[in-house]
């Protein structure tokens, strides 16, 4: 069934929102920025804003599932590839993305936000999918002989969170901008390296 128009306006209107969430805790952090705030940059009134997200929790729950639904689409297109090339797309995935909008999925590990995510049963639900879906993922590419036997399957999680959380935060450093590809192929590039078998 096709949506009205009214609908796509709704739909158009929540990712419009959700957007601009983003970019507000990209720019200011959580805690720093209001309602209010929200509801002026996207150019609603405060009682439109709260009749798509009744509360800022609800709304940062929303986005933070919103980019990972997106992410990790662009993952499923992948499923014939084999485990590391699917550990590797999302990982090329989401620093592309990160660097390309100039935000960090750093912001969504923070110790406020996890809280958030936590009370909120369908974030928190979706969150552990992913935890066992990328540990599934690791210890398959290791029993097929893509990732050294002899790293641990909890380090090889931590490593790909750390190459993947905070892409952008060298945004101020004299070396410039970095261009989102080669960026996300550098990163890839050291994750292969670093976990492929080792030759005896």
């Amino acid at each position: 069934m096709s949506q009205t128009l009214r609908e796509r306006r709704k739909a158009l209107l929540r990712d419009e929102i959700l957007a601009a969430t983003h970019q507000l805790m990209a720019e200011r952090g959580y805690a720093a920025f209001s309602m209010e705030e929200l509801a002026a940059r996207v150019g609603v009134s405060k009682p439109t804003l709260y009749n798509q997200f009744p509360t800022k929790e609800d709304l940062v729950a929303t986005m933070a599932m919103q980019l990972m639904e997106r992410t990790f689409a662009q993952v499923e297109a992948a499923s014939e590839a084999s485990p590391l090339q699917r550990l590797l797309t999302f990982l090329h995935t989401s620093v592309r993305l990160q660097i390309e909008h100039r935000t960090c999925a750093m912001q969504l590990w923070l110790p406020e936000i996890i809280d958030l995510l936590e009370r909120h049963p369908r974030s928190h639900d979706y969150i552990a999918r992913i935890d066992a879906r990328l540990v599934a993922t690791i210890e398959e590419a290791i029993a097929v002989g893509e990732i050294d036997p002899s790293v641990d399957v909890a380090s090889v999680v931590r490593i790909f969170n750390a190459l993947n959380i905070s892409p952008s935060i060298g945004w101020i450093s004299v070396s410039g901008e970095p261009d989102p590809e080669r960026l996300a192929d550098t990163v890839v590039a050291v994750f292969r390296q670093g976990l492929a078998p080792r030759i005896t």
